[in-house]
């Protein structure tokens, strides 16, 4: 099978918020993985596709946290629960925090010597 994706997705809870840019409210969830292209976690409510969200988030292994803009690029109501995973795509995020973020995967995906 051919991988569509330009980055590695690795699986990481880490702690992410998100707000709708056109809003107010906040809302905090646990990713279920993160690349440097984006991110997957749970939401409560249906975000339509396209959607432009502001999210930050704090990589669980390090004290190291990061706002980016992010866009909907799918949702999926999770029949076994109240709520739906989404997959982000970063549109806007910072040179220096796309690097870390790099470092961040590569390290978790070199296994212990």
């Amino acid at each position: 099978m051919h991988e569509r994706r330009r980055f590695i997705r690795i699986p990481e809870t880490s702690e992410i918020t998100y707000r709708i840019v056109s809003e107010a409210k906040t809302e905090h969830f646990i990713t279920q993985n993160i690349s440097c292209g984006g991110v997957r976690f749970f939401v409560h409510e249906f975000i339509p596709q396209e959607t432009l969200l502001k999210v930050k988030l704090k990589l669980k292994e390090t004290c190291f946290s990061f706002e980016a803009l992010a866009q909907v690029r799918w949702i999926e109501e999770d029949t076994f629960s109240e709520r739906f995973e989404i997959g982000v795509k970063f549109i806007d995020i910072s040179r220096n925090n796309t690097k870390y973020l790099l470092h961040y995967i590569d390290t978790l995906l070199k296994p212990e010597e």
